[in-house]
């Protein structure tokens, strides 16, 4: 099971990492429009209350995502202390 998670989320090379790696750039593009729609001083509530939902579900997944990679990685404080490491933790800390 670790190798199969593995596959998906450290490989980029395996159908389903590649498949992963693409949900989760399609998801980074997603929050960025969602982010950006945010500022629309005119937004109603419900979709503001959407769009915080959807900031919600979006860094959760970037978290576990972190986290797996933490956990999956061969020696995790040289992804922890990588480039990408840093950029994903930059990206759920706030």
């Amino acid at each position: 099971m670790i190798q199969t998670l593995r596959n998906i989320v450290i490989e980029s090379n395996t159908k389903n990492g590649r498949r992963f790696d693409l949900f989760i750039q399609s998801l980074i593009l997603l929050s960025l429009i969602s982010f950006s729609l945010e500022t629309f001083p005119n937004l109603d509530s419900k979709s503001k209350e959407l769009l915080r939902l959807f900031e919600i579900i979006s860094v959760s997944i970037f978290s576990i995502e972190y986290l797996l990679r933490i956990l999956l990685t061969k020696n995790p404080l040289s992804y922890i202390f990588s480039f990408f490491g840093i950029i994903d933790l930059l990206a759920i800390l706030p």
